[in-house]
């Protein structure tokens, strides 16, 4: 029944935003979550992301396809198990695990297939780069954040891609500004979409520029 209860939570919390977002349809969105083997927050250590969190990535993952994604703040990697194994499942994807320092669980991990650097996001992203997707979830303050989204837009070479963020609804902690920049930032993307389901209380959004 708790396993129901999940399940149809993710589905009237998640599908609306997604069909808008990639026009997938419910029998694709609900098989890719099925799928998805990974769990999340409260059962994995603090500042794991929360299951359903995770299995969005996935789902987002298997639609999409992308041929690049970078993940922007890996922790122990929770977050990252959902993107290896998606792009295992879709048997094609680049994975870039980016974080200022080193706290990955290897021998917990999906798989080693990903590249594997230490440095600060802003660093990372000053360069131009090709990343069909990335997901956000380093530093969360308000000035990183935004500068982040400001160095994608101006920095990623590709004309379509997608940006996960994590924590959008953590809206009460003076140094976490998430919120505040997307919601000056959003207006840049084609589509932005937020979620938050009745376990959470961390949410995700994520952002469609094309």
């Amino acid at each position: 029944m708790i396993k129901m209860n999940k399940r149809e939570d993710f589905k009237k919390s998640y599908y609306d935003g997604f069909k808008k977002l990639t026009d997938v349809s419910l029998e694709d969105f609900m098989t890719y979550y099925d799928e998805a083997k990974y769990g999340g927050y409260p059962e994995e250590p603090s500042g794991s992301v929360w299951e359903s969190e995770g299995k969005s990535i996935y789902v987002l993952i298997r639609i999409l396809k992308p041929k690049k994604i970078l993940e922007i703040g890996n922790f122990l990697g929770v977050s990252s198990n959902h993107i290896l194994q998606a792009v295992d499942k879709n048997g094609i994807g680049e994975v870039t695990l980016l974080d200022i320092a080193e706290s990955l669980q290897y021998d917990k991990l999906y798989s080693r297939n990903f590249t594997r650097i230490l440095d600060n996001s802003l660093n990372h992203l000053l360069q131009f780069f090709q990343y069909d997707l990335i997901v956000q979830d380093g530093n969360h303050t308000y000035e990183h954040v935004k500068r982040e989204i400001q160095l994608i837009l101006s920095n990623n070479l590709l004309n379509n891609y997608y940006i996960w963020g994590h924590d959008y609804y953590v809206q009460h902690k003076l140094d976490i500004g998430i919120w505040k920049a997307w919601d000056e930032m959003k207006y840049n993307f084609n589509e932005f979409q937020a979620f938050i389901d009745s376990i959470s209380d961390c949410g995700c959004s994520i952002a469609k520029k094309t």
